[in-house]
């Protein structure tokens, strides 16, 4: 592949498909490879395309209607299920690309009743509201309702599922717990080809034995759920720019957008071709870049295509910049900006290429 420009993210199926055998190792369930937005930032296609009929993958789950059906093009043929709504205009194209939905509320129900002309059903996992608030039905009264509606020949019911808010937080392992519980009681007496409640922290921290399928996601790229780092897990994607100019800024001068920062003697100041239209957002100002086995300070704030970084003599035009990756964790980097590797690396936007590695 041509390379367009100096920014760009490596990313490692090899890590991915080891990542995906680690956590089956961990819970012996057949998976759901989630693969919405792009894959976490990795590329949803080529991600697909490398676990397309692995022994641990049964489905990918994605966002979007358009997802699923960009699966179907390029000849997946696992299950795919969607995650969340899509609009009902688009049923039919659901049901002719064999693509599962989800059943979340009352009003959708009835409103998929409605809009079915077509000579088959839709496929469909029922939502559980076991304390997200997100969507799904929240009671049993509720769920029963709904399975009293389903007419066969318009819907046919593959799976259930709930998903779990506090997985990720071992100081909240009572809040599990009381979701899984709520989950059991409201399916109990049903069953479903498909029961899936496990996501990545819950497969990891918790061992559940409930349910036949789980869902892979953020563990899947190599990053713990918790934000901690991992021991057992592969970052897949790392993130590289390279040196643009380094000049000389005598003491006393500003750099940057609003002047944030000044210069307390002659400094190195090098400047690197990515900014916060990249993902590389203006929390960073005051993080550090690794060049040539030393840590540099990113100073003044970042701009749209590019930021400054204080350095000194050693580091030249063309040298690599590892933003993250061997050097620099998703997870310190995180930890660091107060957010979630999730949001950093779903943030990484498509005019960074991404370059993978088998």
């Amino acid at each position: 592949m041509m390379q367009y420009r100096d920014t760009y993210a490596k990313i490692s199926l090899r890590n991915i498909k080891d990542n995906v055998e680690t956590v089956y190792n961990m819970v012996q369930k057949p998976m759901i490879a989630i693969i919405k937005a792009n894959a976490y930032g990795h590329g949803y296609k080529e991600v697909a395309l490398t676990l397309r009929d692995h022994p641990h993958i049964k489905m990918f789950g994605v966002a979007t209607l358009k997802e699923a059906v960009d699966l179907r093009r390029m000849g997946i043929t696992q299950d795919i299920l969607v995650l969340g709504a899509i609009p009902l205009k688009d049923l039919g194209i659901a049901i002719v690309h064999d693509i599962s939905l989800t059943l979340y509320s009352d009003a959708y129900l009835k409103n998929i009743l409605a809009h079915h002309h077509y000579d088959r059903p839709v496929k469909v996992h029922i939502g559980i509201d076991s304390g997200m608030n997100r969507i799904g039905f929240k009671t049993r009264a509720e769920f029963e309702n709904a399975m009293a509606q389903i007419a066969d020949d318009k819907i046919q019911v593959e799976g259930i599922f709930t998903h779990f808010a506090t997985a990720d937080e071992p100081d909240k392992t009572d809040e599990y717990e009381k979701q899984l519980a709520l989950f059991k009681s409201i399916i109990d007496g049903y069953e479903f080809r498909y029961v899936h409640c496990d996501n990545s922290a819950a497969m990891m921290y918790h061992h559940s034995n409930f349910g036949n399928l789980a869902r892979i996601g953020i563990a899947m790229y190599g990053i713990e759920a918790s934000g901690e780092e991992s021991t057992c897990l592969k970052q897949a994607m790392s993130l590289y720019t390279k040196v643009t100019m380094v000049k000389t800024v005598p003491k006393g001068e500003k750099i940057g957008y609003g002047m944030t920062y000044t210069t307390t003697e002659d400094e190195r100041i090098a400047t690197l071709p990515i900014g916060y239209a990249d993902g590389f957002v203006r929390a960073n100002q005051g993080r550090h870049v690794y060049i040539n086995g030393h840590y540099y300070p990113i100073v003044g704030r970042i701009c749209m295509d590019q930021c400054m970084v204080k350095v000194d003599d050693s580091v030249k035009v063309n040298d690599h910049v590892e933003i993250f990756g061997d050097h620099i964790s998703l997870a310190s980097m995180a930890r660091e900006i107060d957010t979630i590797a999730y949001e950093i690396i779903c943030l990484i936007s498509m005019r960074v290429e991404r370059y993978y590695e088998n």
